[in-house]
């Protein structure tokens, strides 16, 4: 074979190699047949398909190591937590799904509802009566002169709020020992000045929780769980986060789940006086989000706290974290961490879901492992 023959072979070679090649690369590309196994076995792994965060997603959100390749998705927001609070305890979904809303027909109720919360504190049947104690209480547990024995022998003087006192102290969120306290001198002691401090506040309001009646009866128990979990951890985040006044954060927290029942006890009220209503939910849950702050305010003033503290009940706005103080930033982060403490405890959330909105309320580190760990554990034990 000459020498220009082989290269004509050569040539004709490399570009059948060529074409063979650039069909293989097509094949490759092409769609594969549904039928085709082995075609399938052989294709490359297809890349998951994607899903675009909603347009309000935050940006740079942190998302846990074990979670990289899920969709990024934003953090539940307060009040979408406290309206999925409202449904599990007026068990009805609708009261999330629907935004709130009145429905239609019921306009009177509401009218009539807003009437007297509008002026609430001028209605006996509504508004509890101020603690006798209360002045003397507040005294001494913002004096560090008064001593143990002499705060014991205040609480001893009203039977009924030694008695809550005890319970109180024994009860999962605020036990310290595994043997049950059986003195209020004991209780004193054993607790410590922080500790008595915390469940005074406590006492002093959970007398007043409780409603009776079948219409939305399923809603105090909750609410005051919720009040208990959400007064706990804003003391906690007063004192470890803030360097505030645990105290007040935690007799806050509570006016605050008192204010709740208040507002539910009126609409069922107005229910009860159309007995040809079915009641609906969703308007409590309208009512709660517009009156539940106000009639807690109102009940602070009555007691005679102080407007500098009681002005923290006005900070309510979920959409404006900058603008509250220390104290209202204790109370929105306890109101949301019981919130979502009794939603996970409930299983309609998850931890981690639990932990993105804390996170997202106030990211500094340790604002939330330990405030979180104790709300979570008490309930473990109840």
């Amino acid at each position: 074979m000459t020498t220009l023959a082989m290269l004509l072979a050569s040539l004709t070679l490399l570009l059948v190699l060529g074409f063979a090649a650039r069909a293989a690369w097509r094949r490759r590309d092409a769609p594969v047949a549904s039928g085709s196994s082995s075609a399938t076995s052989m294709a490359a792994p297809a890349k998951p398909a994607t899903v675009e965060p909603p347009c309000d997603a935050v940006a740079n959100a942190e998302v846990p190591h074990n979670h990289r390749d899920k969709p990024l998705s934003p953090p539940l927001q307060p009040r979408e937590i406290l309206h999925r609070l409202y449904a599990v305890a007026f068990d009805d979904a609708r009261v999330a799904e629907a935004g709130m809303a009145s429905r239609a027909g019921h306009a009177e109720v509401v009218a009539a509802a807003v009437s007297i919360l509008a002026r609430i504190e001028t209605q006996p049947r509504y508004i509890p009566r101020r603690p006798q104690l209360l002045p003397q209480l507040m005294r001494a547990v913002n004096d560090t002169d008064v001593s143990l024995r002499t705060m014991a022998g205040i609480i001893s003087q009203d039977p009924a709020l030694a008695g809550n006192l005890l319970r109180i102290t024994n009860s999962p969120l605020y036990r310290v020992q595994a043997r049950p306290i059986e003195s209020i001198e004991r209780a004193v002691t054993v607790v410590g000045t922080e500790g008595i401090r915390l469940i005074i506040a406590a006492a002093l309001v959970q007398p007043v929780m409780s409603v009776n009646g079948s219409v939305f009866g399923r809603f105090p128990t909750l609410i005051w769980e919720h009040t208990l979990l959400s007064a706990a951890a804003a003391a906690d985040h007063a004192k470890f986060v803030e360097q505030g006044d645990p105290f007040a954060a935690q007799l806050l927290g509570l006016l605050q789940g008192l204010g709740s029942i208040i507002v539910v006890q009126v609409v069922r009220d107005q229910y009860a006086r159309q007995p040809d209503l079915t009641p609906e939910a969703s308007v409590a849950a309208a009512l709660l989000d517009a009156w539940a702050g106000p009639t807690a305010r109102r009940i602070a003033a009555s007691w005679g706290l102080s407007d500098h503290t009681a002005a923290a009940l006005d900070e309510w706005h979920d959409d404006v974290p900058g603008e509250l103080g220390t104290l209202g930033r204790s109370l929105r982060y306890g109101r949301v961490a019981g919130a979502l403490a009794v939603l996970c405890g409930r299983g309609s959330i998850d931890e981690a879901m639990a932990l993105a909105a804390l996170a997202s309320l106030d990211d500094r580190a340790h604002a939330t492992p330990g405030i979180w760990a104790r709300i979570r554990a008490s309930q473990d034990q109840s």
